[in-house]
């Protein structure tokens, strides 16, 4: 990829890639785990009058992260303006949603940045600090969501597999497929470009060397930018935290409105070790492993009936509402910045 502008039409190639895989997951998930009793409960308890209720907190998450990011613009005086750095945010969270890994969403940024009239050693120092605080706050919440997941179920039951249903286990003939056909896709990806990059095993040395490298270089960028901005330094933690809760609580919500209610802490570190592990699939949005994973995971916490429909509303909202109403906000940025592509 340049290192000054995104490639537009490849990030919408590689978004649409997404979108297809997690789509194909997400109804086969659907359609081996529902019955006759999911739909009866769909149309009775969801209405169209509910889905601003699914939105609402993703709207709220990316205003956090736009305001996140603008204070932090404020405390190095740059000329940033609000509209700007919301933009920018939601912009960046597409970049993630449409690439492997996520990269795309450093590179949207940075560019964006430059093009915004920062410089790209401030740009980097925001990126970092923003990381910084991520893993800082995800860093805290660990040991409280372990403790209530634990407390909530125990350890045995929530590690024990329930016999899958016939069904169910058709949702595994496509990793089972690739699992066979390992060796000729291994000589497919060969004949590619930087497969060495993209080979798990290296994927998770580079992941573990670029955790530490982040971490250190986000300290020192936020010490940079909060030093004499202690009370910005406050604020932005609670609007990661409330950006965090905000987006995590869609499933929860979506797990309520069809009738089942739970403690909504434990859902929020599954959903985050779930983001995680997508995070490590070399396809953008996780190539459909983090719904056959939740597919297995949920009935844990709902009924098998439950598990395709929570899903298909829980994604649309945190994956393909990213693609669609933050694609067209990094379209219209792209635009904007980059009048002559």
């Amino acid at each position: 990829m340049n290192e000054k502008e995104p490639q537009y039409h490849q990030f919408i190639k590689i978004g649409m890639q997404g979108l297809a895989l997690t789509i194909t997951a997400s109804a086969l998930v659907l359609l081996f785990t529902s019955s006759d009793q999911t739909f009866h409960l769909l149309r009775q308890n969801i209405k169209p009058s509910h889905l601003p209720l699914l939105a609402l907190p993703i709207f709220i998450s990316w205003v956090c992260n736009g305001t996140r990011f603008w204070l932090m613009n404020r405390c190095i005086n740059t000329p940033l303006s609000y509209r700007r750095s919301l933009a920018i945010a939601i912009a960046s969270e597409f970049g993630i949603a449409a690439s492997p890994g996520g990269v795309g969403g450093t590179a949207v940024r940075l560019s964006f940045l430059k093009k915004s009239g920062i410089s790209f050693s401030d740009g980097g120092a925001l990126l970092a600090a923003d990381i910084f605080l991520d893993m800082l706050f995800f860093t805290l919440l660990t040991p409280f969501a372990l403790i209530t997941l634990f407390r909530q179920l125990p350890a045995e039951h929530i590690w024990q597999l329930n016999a899958p249903s016939p069904n169910f286990l058709y949702i595994l003939i496509l990793p089972l497929f690739l699992y066979l056909n390992r060796n000729r896709i291994h000589l497919e990806l060969k004949k590619r470009p930087f497969y060495q990059h993209y080979r798990l095993a290296a994927r998770l040395r580079l992941w573990k060397q670029n955790l530490i490298e982040s971490f250190n270089k986000g300290k020192t960028a936020a010490t940079r930018i909060f030093s004499e901005h202690r009370g910005h330094l406050c604020l932005n933690l609670l609007l990661t935290a409330l950006q965090f809760f905000s987006r995590y609580s869609v499933l929860p919500i979506a797990i309520w409105l069809l009738g089942s209610h739970l403690n909504p802490l434990p859902l929020i570190f599954i959903q985050g070790l779930l983001y995680l592990i997508g995070m490590l699939v070399i396809a953008p949005g996780g190539g459909g492993s983090i719904e056959i994973l939740a597919a297995i995971i949920l009935p844990r916490f709902i009924s098998v009936e439950l598990t395709g429909v929570t899903i298909l509303l829980w994604r649309f909202f945190t994956y393909h509402f990213y693609l669609l109403i933050g694609g067209t906000i990094f379209s219209i940025t792209f635009r904007k910045l980059f009048p002559n592509r």
